[in-house]
């Protein structure tokens, strides 16, 4: 299991370059996904460039792909390897053809099979799918586990669970066998801080292994 780590969606003091880098040294990251939430673009782009050189840097050398959320302007103003839309935002077309097909493009599905097969068609490379668990950043009603089991069977693409994920949660979502997990709130907002929130991911990472392996 593999983790899809999601900024907080404006400035934090946990938020910066040292903290990131003692994060990805400690849990396994596939993805990085910058998320402002400022209404302006002016203060979006603020928020990216204070962190976007040195964030690549580091993704760059421990192979993580950079994404960002939803901005095509952000997209055309900073390297990204991809881009992350949801169901209201550009089309998965729209954006391969924009910025090349061999640019990631991930889409959000909710919990519908009808959103999966339209990002599938249109070339998506990764799906999305919640809230698993209730949480602030996502405020839709919760996917009940059997829908994402009956999902799981018609879905081809590589998926990442996300909403609500945090140590108390994630080991029951093994058996629904995601390619990731998505964590935003149960690292950032830590009350011990995200690099004591990232050790105790490694040690859940850790207890679903030796139950696999048991």
């Amino acid at each position: 299991m593999f983790f899809y780590l999601i900024s907080p969606p404006y400035n934090t003091k946990n938020f910066n370059e040292s903290v990131f880098r003692e994060i990805v040294n400690i849990i396994p990251i596939k993805f990085f996904q910058f998320r402002p939430k400022h209404k302006e673009l002016d203060n979006r782009i603020k928020f990216v460039k204070k962190f976007h050189p040195s964030f690549l840097k580091i993704c760059e050398k421990k192979k993580i792909k950079l994404i960002i959320n939803d901005d095509f302007e952000i997209a055309e103003k900073f390297f990204f390897h991809g881009i992350h839309l949801g169901q209201g935002d550009e089309n998965c077309m729209d954006a391969k053809k924009k910025f090349g097909k061999n640019f990631i493009v991930g889409v959000s599905c909710s919990d519908s099979i009808d959103y999966y097969r339209k990002a599938e068609e249109d070339g998506a490379d990764y799906v999305a799918f919640g809230p698993m668990y209730e949480t602030m950043s996502k405020l839709k009603k919760v996917i009940e586990t059997k829908k994402i089991e009956t999902l799981q069977k018609n879905v081809k693409l590589p998926f990442t669970l996300i909403g609500g994920i945090n140590h108390k949660n994630i080991n029951k979502l093994k058996k629904l066998k995601p390619n990731y997990v998505a964590i935003i709130s149960s690292l950032w907002n830590f009350k011990h801080g995200p690099v004591k929130s990232a050790l105790k991911f490694r040690e859940n990472l850790e207890e679903i292994k030796n139950e696999n392996d048991s």
